[in-house]
């Protein structure tokens, strides 16, 4: 389904659901109505803050306990001390890789890379077949 097909007007708003096992719930507001660009992929961002949850990340009530400030300084400690160790011993890194990564998203909470975004964005549609290009 296409959001346009809703005929939604300026400041009205809709729930999405996202993930019904954990409750992931949006509320979407329609911010502006723009005329479609020629040649643009869609859908597109046009503006955000903060980065969305890691996946699999156990619902909002456990994103919100664990993205926490002292949550965070925790983590970054955590990647000091493996960074520590790896730097007295190289070959340490692959025994800490998959604990890296899943530190990594929960560092990163606070950006917001509408660029990336649109790239993958534009991947899914690509790889769907389901994407509009503007005419």
């Amino acid at each position: 389904m296409r959001i346009g097909d809703l005929g939604l007007r300026v400041t009205e708003r809709f729930v999405y659901d996202y993930d019904l096992g954990v409750l992931w719930r949006h509320d979407i507001r329609v911010e502006q109505l723009l005329d479609r660009d020629a040649g643009r992929i869609y859908p597109i961002c046009t503006g955000g803050r903060r980065a969305g949850p890691p996946e699999e990340c156990g619902g909002p009530r456990a994103f919100l306990e664990r993205s926490q400030p002292h949550r965070v300084f925790a983590i970054t400690v955590r990647v000091g001390e493996i960074i520590g160790e790896v730097l007295d011993d190289i070959t340490l890194l692959e025994d800490y890789r998959g604990e890296l990564a899943a530190l990594q998203p929960w560092l990163a909470t606070e950006q917001f890379d509408r660029r990336a975004l649109n790239r993958d964005l534009a991947e899914l549609v690509c790889s769907s077949g389901h994407g509009e290009r503007a005419v």
